[in-house]
């Protein structure tokens, strides 16, 4: 966590499951698999998502630091957040 005017700032790295890099380069938004950003402290997930184009119904399940989080959840530390797209099973 770095603080610039007097805001403190998180450190987060967002990787995308193949799923969700699919779904999104069909909608012609193109993203890296896995890339570094830095936010707000508070920013809840869903608002990250917002912010990089990337629509949170697409994004069912996601992980900070390997544990379920769910999408208004408040980032408050630096994190990974692993981003899975939909599944489908049979």
């Amino acid at each position: 966590m770095k603080e610039i005017h007097n805001k403190q700032y998180n450190g987060i790295t967002l990787k995308l499951s193949q799923s969700l890099l699919s779904i999104l380069q069909d909608a012609g938004i193109a993203h890296k698999e896995t890339w570094p950003m830095e936010v707000e402290n508070g920013t809840t997930v869903r608002q990250v998502l917002m912010d990089q184009r990337i629509n949170p119904l697409l994004v069912p399940m996601i992980f900070q630091d390997n544990k379920k989080i769910s999408l208004d959840t408040p980032i408050e530390s630096d994190a990974v957040l692993i981003l899975h797209g939909p599944l489908a099973g049979g």
